[in-house]
């Protein structure tokens, strides 16, 4: 039984080791695609652990770093849920380590959607309070890149 023990915690340890390793490199990759290409993207993002994930629609345009150190993406939610309730159209930080699920469309956009929209806050390339660093950024002044499409 001991033996038994010893493989399954092992096990458990390198099941978990991988997941952490795939987690963050895909979803770093992965921001950085959808930034680049300039497409929408649908996630599940869990606000609290104790609770499921919800499905969000959003606009990724940076990929930065936050005051307590977390990885994380701003981006413009278009649509769904929030911790404050179902609410659409504002401007979010998502934490890489909650994202569940990425599913990219093919829906892509040419200039902010604060661009489009004066009832919008203006897109901030630099951040904003709550972030430390932005580590890559869309180039809004760009056309869409069309080699990731």
């Amino acid at each position: 039984m001991k033996l038994y023990n010893l493989f399954e915690e092992i096990i458990l340890e390198e099941i978990e080791r991988n997941r952490n390793i795939l987690t963050e490199g895909v979803f770093f990759d992965d921001a950085k695609a959808a930034i680049d290409g300039k497409y929408n993207v649908n996630i599940l993002y869990r606000d609290y652990e104790d609770q499921p994930p919800s499905k969000r629609y959003i606009q990724v345009y940076n990929l930065s770093k936050t005051k307590s150190g977390n990885d994380a993406i701003r981006a413009y939610q278009i649509f769904g849920a929030s911790k404050k309730g179902n609410k659409n159209g504002f401007w979010k930080i998502f934490r890489l380590d909650r994202i569940e699920g990425w599913f990219p469309t093919k829906v892509r956009w040419a200039r902010p959607v604060s661009d489009l929209n004066t009832n919008i806050p203006k897109y901030n390339a630099n951040g904003d309070r709550s972030m430390s660093s932005v580590i890559y950024k869309a180039n809004v002044n760009q056309p869409i890149n069309t080699k990731n499409v």
